[in-house]
């Protein structure tokens, strides 16, 4: 939806689709990996999927949203409308809800404020969420995740060959290292499984910036049965000291902290960029390709270099 035209066939749609909304203008809020994010002149969001998968992700959290919303201690998006896949601008759909209370959490508003407060709602939140009993999460069509297996391998073999093409040969060969570590790695595949957000970066964490307390979070597309290491990891966004906050006070609030959940979290933050360049060749994007090889680049797998 980079263009005006896209953005103009988008609002005539939804008007269409939707009369008692009151839809124009709209206007965009973000553009992610996963979806497009608009909203309507009367406060209702829409997240147009931009592949098949976030598609798959808009289907899960339809289904999920409203059995965890009374269990969470934070609000959660209550889908309201749905587009299903098929019209020229919606060609994989889109999900709506009403507009949550709050703010996205940014790294400059929280420098000015208690973080601790902010990483022991995180940790709350967590908590309950992996509590949330997996008999019900498999009854609502939830898949497994984070295992290796086939899965990374797929990755692999995605994700590689274009290295191979844009990285320097010393740069290539650290990232293949790694792969054949994360490959090798048996702690991954042993976790108590959990109900797991799967995206819990902070851009996604709505804050009220009166309180300065967490009053919901956004974006379930990832939303899975998994390793609560998944979720740790993305805290580490805003930094070593934000991240050991929110885990000590996950531990603190009887969260399932094992003896390999550290290495866990921090195998899963190297895994973030590297997954996310399959992302950006799927969406055909050279700017956000060239942007997620950037990241990769000064991630913590290359940090891995030998100081020159």
């Amino acid at each position: 939806m980079a263009a005006d035209h896209d953005l103009a066939q988008v609002e005539l749609e939804l008007g269409s689709l939707f009369p008692e909304l009151r839809v124009a203008p709209i206007r965009v809020l973000e553009t992610g990996f996963e979806s497009v994010v608009v909203e309507t002149r009367d406060g209702a969001i829409f997240r147009v999927a931009r592949h098949a998968r976030a598609a798959e992700g808009h289907a899960r959290e339809a289904r999920i949203l409203p059995v965890l919303g009374p269990w969470l201690p934070v609000a959660v998006p209550r889908p309201e409308w749905r587009v299903e896949p098929g019209p020229p601008c919606f060609p994989f759909g889109a999900m709506g809800y009403r507009r949550l209370a709050g703010e996205p959490l940014r790294p400059d508003w929280l420098a000015g404020r208690d973080s601790l407060r902010i990483a022991f709602d995180l940790a709350a939140f967590l908590v309950e969420l992996h509590r949330f009993p997996l008999d019900e999460a498999e009854q609502l069509g939830l898949p497994r995740s984070d295992r290796n297996g086939r899965a990374f391998e797929a990755l692999h073999d995605d994700v590689m060959p274009l290295l191979r093409e844009v990285l320097p040969r010393d740069e290539y060969e650290i990232v293949s290292r790694w792969c054949d570590e994360f490959r090798a790695d048996e702690a991954l595949e042993h976790f108590a499984a959990v109900l797991r957000h799967g995206d819990l970066w902070f851009g996604n964490v709505l804050v009220d910036e009166a309180s300065g307390r967490v009053v919901g979070v956004l974006d379930w597309t990832n939303v899975a049965i998994g390793d609560p290491a998944a979720d740790l990891a993305r805290q580490l966004h805003l930094g070593e000291s934000f991240a050991e906050a929110v885990l000590s006070a996950y531990e603190d609030r009887a969260g399932r902290v094992d003896r390999t959940l550290r290495h866990r979290i921090r195998r899963r933050w190297e895994l973030l960029e590297f997954a996310g360049i399959r992302t950006a060749v799927e969406l055909g994007d050279p700017g956000e390709l060239e942007e997620t090889i950037a990241k990769l680049r000064a991630g913590p797998i290359l940090a891995r270099r030998s100081p020159a």
